[in-house]
């Protein structure tokens, strides 16, 4: 079907709004920049786990910067709660509050969220300059979160719209409250006054904005972002056969033993508009995988909009054609005291459910499954160069999905988390008591097809010179990453500790506090993509640069392929710069007839 590019309404001058629109875009991504730069803990300004944001007097998203989409799809939330809690006629100039209601919000306590209300020079809401972080430490019953938590009081502090500056000041009551609650203050409050620096530079850049262009060109330009969003999501949906589409997967467990979770969804096309129905997953369970429902609408905004237009920068109107249904007391839907420290784990496996539901639909866009796991770990223990706690946690990446033009893409970040990255060996060496030995491609782990699936990461950590502990969550030993249209599995995530020389003495999926004694060593696999099409139907030259390449093992072309595959020749060079007759030159690798 072709569609029209989404053109600007009468009474709005083509130029002016993509002025607008591309400052608006540039106010965000200096709010990032801020933040970054001034952060203290290498989660923030290495890893990127934050996001930044800028919102219309009506809380509705009108730019952001290129960051976490997770994030993102529910800041607006956020900001409409602290309005409903403080009062529109309360915001005042300068006031910036707090928020990281699990169940109003969505997200585990650890994400903050900053709302500061931005006025124009006749004293009217303007709009909001927002931020979300993750607080690596927030005061929970263990340093950096539990995975095995039962009840979420047990997560940390709470800030229900708490006011943390007062016309511009820091309110020193609130400062100390979070100071005496949580254990490494000098880092977390770094990390708040460089949430507060990115929010103020929102607010002085937009103001800017709005006094540049006039207050009514500028209202004039918002709506019309937000009418071109709608449209360009309708057309897309549009495109879409009508129908009802459904698909499903499995997590292990909630991280305390209750398992499988299923996560299933029927995606309802009908003419311009997408429907969800989460109805038949998992319940709210005691573990920590649960989350508010705005959370899960963000994971739902986010496949949409990865299916749909993704080019496009997003707006809230890109997200009106989507409706949800998620039944209450669902891991989607949790209530108080549910607890949420993995929320993101059931959303990650969401996100990817509705793209392979949606792909029924268009099967030129179906893909295989990626890892779709957090693949998560922390190392936590006293650093013996300073005798000072530290917490090392990040994400790892994996392998996504094969697609029928082409193999998955190796070693990316979870569709979930955008533009996080791991940590380099050199920050992570200057700033933990640890050593990164090794950092390789997982052979073997993506899925076969005709299209091989992506291959996911193995990452070696040392514990150098003290006791340490781990607690990692690793998944998907139920349902791995699906092949699609005939393609295979791929393998799922795990974490070997101390696997010696080629053996594995201790394979883990979810280890909580799991003591490690000084010279261990800790390794973590990640997933693969799922494969896209008959394995028997790949191309042999493609197999043998698998094998070559090392993404592929001689057994793996064997078992997976059927291609008998004889390992080449070691390559010896000859002392003194012997001539070509006296070396032995890699030989082509023979194969067998299928």
């Amino acid at each position: 079907m072709i569609t029209e590019e989404p053109r600007a309404s009468v009474g709005i001058d083509p130029i002016q709004l993509e002025l607008v629109r591309h400052g608006l875009i540039a106010v965000a991504e200096e709010m990032k920049l801020n933040l970054r730069r001034t952060a203290y803990n290498p989660i923030i300004y290495e890893v990127l786990d934050f996001s930044c944001g800028v919102l219309d007097a009506q809380a509705r998203m009108i730019a952001q910067a290129d960051g976490l989409p997770i994030f993102l799809g529910n800041l607006g939330t956020a900001a409409r709660c602290v309005i409903e809690d403080i009062g529109l006629d309360r915001l005042e100039p300068g006031d910036l509050y707090l928020f990281n209601d699990p169940y109003r919000q969505g997200n585990h306590v650890n994400d903050v969220t900053t709302v500061l209300p931005v006025f124009d020079d006749s004293g009217d809401l303007a709009g909001i300059a927002s931020t979300r972080a993750h607080w690596l430490e927030i005061g929970g019953k263990d340093p950096g979160g539990s995975i095995d938590a039962t009840d979420v009081v047990q997560e940390g502090l709470w800030f229900g719209s708490v006011r943390v500056c007062r016309d511009g000041e820091i309110d020193r009551d609130v400062w100390r409250m979070i100071e005496c609650n949580i254990r490494t203050p000098q880092a977390m409050l770094g990390d708040l006054r460089a949430q507060i620096a990115a929010s103020r530079t929102g607010e002085q850049r937009l103001r800017e904005l709005v006094r540049v262009h006039g207050r009514e060109t500028f209202e004039s330009a918002v709506a019309e972002m937000h009418r071109q969003g709608e449209q360009r999501a309708r057309q897309a949906i549009a495109a879409i056969p009508d129908g009802r589409y459904e698909a499903e997967s499995y997590l292990d467990d909630d991280c305390i033993g209750n398992g499988p979770l299923a996560v299933r969804v029927a995606a309802i096309v009908d003419g311009d508009s997408l429907t969800l129905d989460l109805t038949g997953s998992a319940a709210e369970n005691r573990g920590v995988v649960n989350c508010g429902l705005p959370a899960t609408y963000s994971a739902a905004r986010l496949a949409l909009k990865m299916f749909t237009n993704p080019e496009v920068p997003a707006c809230e109107g890109d997200f009106a054609p989507l409706e949800l249904i998620v039944p209450e007391n669902s891991m989607f839907n949790a209530r108080y005291p549910a607890p949420t420290f993995m929320y993101g784990t059931h959303l990650i496996l969401l996100a990817d459910v509705i793209v392979r539901a949606l792909g029924q639909a268009l099967p030129e866009k179906a893909v295989g499954g990626h890892y779709g796991n957090l693949s998560g770990f922390m190392l936590v223990g006293s650093d013996p160069r300073t005798g000072e706690l530290y917490i090392q946690q990040e994400p790892e990446v994996g392998g996504w999905g094969a697609s029928p033009a082409e193999d998955g893409e190796n070693a990316l970040i979870f569709m979930c988390d955008g533009d996080v990255r791991i940590l380099s060996a050199e920050i992570l060496e200057a700033r933990f008591p640890l050593r990164l030995e090794r950092l390789a491609l997982r052979t073997d782990s993506g899925g076969p097809g005709r299209h091989r699936g992506g291959l996911g990461i193995v990452r070696d950590y040392r514990v150098l010179g003290h006791d340490a502990y781990l607690t990692a969550i690793m998944d998907r030993t139920v349902a791995p990453p699906e092949g699609v249209a005939g393609g295979h599995a791929a393998m799922h995530c795990r974490v070997v500790v101390d696997p010696g020389d080629g053996g594995e003495s201790s394979v883990h999926q979810k280890p909580a506090r799991m003591p490690l004694a000084a010279g261990s060593l800790v390794s973590v696999q990640t997933g693969g993509g799922g494969g896209w099409g008959d394995p028997g139907e790949r191309d042999v030259n493609a197999v043998l640069a698998d094998v070559r390449n090392g993404y592929v093992s001689l057994a793996g072309a064997r078992e997976q392929y059927g291609l008998a595959v004889e390992p080449e020749p070691v390559v010896k060079s000859v002392p003194n710069g012997g001539g070509a007759a006296d070396q032995h030159s890699a030989a082509e690798l023979p194969a067998s007839d299928r």
